[in-house]
């Protein structure tokens, strides 16, 4: 006979799930003594902030490219956690959040951290449930998990009453995990599509976050070099393709560099694989021109109905990739359109030069950067928090391995961190780094505490310039030499890093980089590297702060 939350843990089992994270709350302590049975089977990783635990079951969960569970508890555990299940739904990212709710006779009343979950998390999860009964509670388990993986991946919530987890028993039957749901390209748009293809001057690719879902990263390769097409990335989607590759047209950031709009404005014709175009990425949903041709494969058919694409592929990126490759056997790509892509990405590699950007602090980010990249292995995974910091990561750094670079699709904040724990949980043998602003850093960066206690050889480099970077931007493109409100007063986080018992480092010049990374690699241990930057040097783009 099993309780509650034995059922809930066995129902996990049942899907394969081996990664839990949570903040230990008293509401569901029969699943925390079910999880203490099972330690071999499903690693539990205690964070200190509920927001921090979600984030690190996103990045798992896309590393892994199934879910992870996270368990809180009722209203302010659960609010804590809004954060991440938003940035994790824009990022279609799987993963189950599991909200140790108040017992049902009290629903209703306001009670004690009461708080209507459907409302709250509906508009920004992929589905909410909300267990009825003891009889139910494996049933909608099994949904959630086997849902957050169909189709466009995304957060699964499901509130879990303390009377159903605490009370009654029983032996439910477990529903044996339902197989995946893969959609095929439709034959004739497969065929339509391919004659456009073969007719464009200058077709892109627009790679988006399904490939890396779907571990399509071959399949796109392929279709590159089938269509002699360029290759453009989603917003912080950098990693789907090579970044060395003669393709490559780099990423579309917030801010787009004089070569890929040369690029866009010459395009005919653009082939959206597996990218929803969120604003980030559509420049808030302008990138498509009324006289460019959009073919578009996608595995939710709501994402449609926000674009008018001329050959709409309800499918997923890597059978449609596959059927277009098949479809264009035949085709050489033209000398003309090959010569403009080549000519493009010579430009794309020569903006990712240091060297460009004078910078009037002692820290080049641009060049510890440079240096970041011959030092670290080529398949180090990247977990890069929100700010200005990141978009010189976004043109500086080359990722040339899959799953090798996560961000807040969101913009959220406090991602970095947690981030990295996520990563480093799910590849222990590619070696972690997390980049994080000080701003982002004192929002989540307590969990150097449990990087330490779970004995992660996560790196965390802290680049602190003192101030909200974006926002100050945004200021000064307003009121010219104005602010308020945005400079910060940062402690010393290497001193912070000593008492998390981390290694510590600070680099008040370009030319100490090398050394502290070294040192802080050869440690094997966890390690923070505090860069001192000047905010004056806020972004490698024009209308910095300067």
């Amino acid at each position: 006979m099993l309780n509650g939350g034995e059922v809930v843990v066995e129902t996990m089992l049942s899907r394969d799930v081996d990664q839990v994270y949570f903040v230990a709350g008293g509401t569901y302590v029969t699943i925390l003594e079910a999880l203490s049975r099972h330690q071999r089977e499903i690693r539990a990783v205690p964070t200190r902030l509920e927001q921090s635990a979600v984030f690190a079951a996103e990045v798992w969960g896309a590393i892994q490219r199934r879910p992870a569970c996270v368990f809180v508890s009722r209203a302010p555990g659960a609010a804590n956690a809004a954060l991440g299940v938003h940035t994790a739904m824009q990022a279609s990212r799987p993963l189950v959040l599991f909200i140790a709710n108040i017992p049902r006779a009290q629903k209703g009343r306001e009670a004690f951290q009461e708080i209507d979950y459907l409302g709250m998390y509906g508009p920004i999860a992929k589905a909410v449930f909300d267990v009825a009964s003891f009889d139910e509670l494996a049933n909608v388990t099994a949904r959630a998990l086997d849902l957050t993986v169909s189709g466009r991946p995304g957060p699964v919530v499901v509130a879990l009453a303390k009377d159903i987890l605490d009370g009654e028993t029983g032996s439910p039957v477990i529903p044996k995990p339902a197989p995946p749901v893969i959609q095929g390209a439709e034959p004739s748009a497969v065929t339509t599509a391919a004659k456009m293809i073969e007719a464009a001057d200058h077709p892109i690719i627009l790679a988006g976050e399904i490939i890396a879902f779907e571990d399509a990263y071959a399949e796109l390769q392929s279709l590159a070099l089938a269509t002699g097409a360029g290759v453009i990335t989603a917003y912080r989607q950098q990693d789907v393709f090579p970044n060395d590759h003669e393709a490559y047209f780099g990423q579309l950031t917030l801010n787009r560099l004089p070569y890929q709009r040369e690029a866009w404005k010459a395009c005919d014709l653009v082939i959206n694989i597996g990218c929803r175009l969120d604003s980030a990425t559509s420049a808030d949903y302008t990138l498509i021109r009324d006289d460019q041709k959009m073919i578009m494969a996608y595995p939710d058919a709501s994402v449609f109905s926000q674009w008018q694409a001329d050959v709409a592929m309800g499918a997923n990126a890597k059978p449609a990739m596959t059927a277009l490759t098949e479809a264009l056997t035949n085709f050489t790509p033209p000398a003309s359109r090959l010569a403009w892509r080549d000519t493009i990405h010579a430009q794309e590699v020569a903006f990712a030069e240091p060297g460009e950007i004078s910078v009037q602090g002692d820290v080049d980010l641009a060049r510890v950067i440079s240096t970041f990249q011959r030092v670290v292995p080529s398949d180090s995974i990247l977990s890069c928090d929100a700010g200005t910091f990141g978009r010189w990561l976004h043109r500086y750094y080359r990722c040339n391995a899959p799953s090798s670079s996560f961000g807040p699709v969101s913009g959220a904040m406090g991602y970095g961190v947690p981030g990295a724990i996520g990563a480093a949980c799910a590849d222990p043998k590619r070696r972690t780094f997390a980049w994080v602003g000080d701003g982002g850093f004192l929002m989540t960066g307590q969990e150097a505490a449990t990087i330490v206690q779970e004995q992660l050889p996560v790196i965390i480099i802290v680049c602190d310039n003192a101030g909200w970077g974006s926002i100050l931007v945004g200021q000064q493109k307003r009121f010219k030499d104005w602010d308020f409100g945005t400079r910060l007063v940062s402690p010393d986080f290497a001193k912070l890093a000593d008492g998390y018992g981390m290694a510590s480092f600070t680099v008040d010049k370009t030319s100490d980089f090398e050394d502290a990374l070294r040192s802080a690699m050869d440690h094997q241990s966890p390690a923070l590297i505090h860069l001192k930057l000047d905010l004056r040097d806020v972004s490698p783009y024009a209308g910095s702060a300067r």
